[in-house]
């Protein structure tokens, strides 16, 4: 452990306990006796990240919410009322989206995303997606831009049915990945094919340029 990572562990620690100390000196001999518990439980915690070693800063950013060059933006749109039904609707996605698509959360084909339509920073998207609602749409990105989208208006209709509402999500995802794939591969193709025209071109140059028999 390096010094700059012992003295930050060791700060954290005291103003923790100090903290602690402060509650303590604020409530009555019958309060702390019914807390104690906890006080201990936190020390105890306090002991356990001192001798943990040096903490490691996690990434930036998670790379399941880069948008991928060439696949599937998974986007739960939700508002600034968050309802119960609403809730679930994303939990159900995401739960899908991690058990069915874990893989390609790994390498970035797929991203997941919740934003706030109601923000002014994201009124652009509710305009372009025609959202009024919370809701799932799913974005096919080619070369790093949207190619085509799907709102799944459907998830209300079968948020109470979570074998059916795992379906829908699974195969409107597969659907558009395979889209994505197919795109590649032809974009792949057209890359590799000759281009014949310029060859054309090129050997018609060339017998003109051939001297004429006398």
């Amino acid at each position: 452990m390096d010094l700059k990572t012992s003295l930050s562990i060791a700060l954290l620690s005291f103003f923790s306990a100090t903290i602690v100390v402060l509650i303590a000196r604020s409530l009555d001999n019958q309060a702390i006796r019914s807390i104690e518990p906890q006080l201990t439980r936190i020390a105890d915690q306090l002991e356990a990240l001192n001798s943990s070693g040096p903490l490691t800063a996690g990434p930036i950013a998670d790379a399941s919410t880069i948008d991928p060059q060439d696949g599937v933006i998974v986007n739960y749109f939700f508002s600034n009322t968050r309802c119960t039904t609403c809730r679930a609707i994303e939990s159900q996605t995401l739960a899908v989206v991690q058990s069915e698509f874990a893989a390609e959360l790994q390498d970035g084909t797929v991203a997941w995303k919740t934003l706030n339509y109601e923000d002014d920073e994201h009124s652009h998207l509710a305009e372009q997606f025609e959202i009024v609602m919370p809701v799932v749409v799913l974005t096919r990105m080619q070369h790093g831009e949207p190619a085509e989208w799907k709102r799944l208006d459907q998830v209300w209709g079968l948020v109470n049915d979570k074998e059916a509402f795992a379906t829908l999500i699974q195969q409107e995802i597969d659907g558009l990945l395979d889209a994505a794939n197919d795109a590649a591969v032809a974009a792949d193709k057209s890359a590799s094919r000759p281009n014949t025209a310029a060859d054309e071109t090129t050997e018609d140059e060339t017998l003109v340029d051939l001297p004429l028999p006398e």
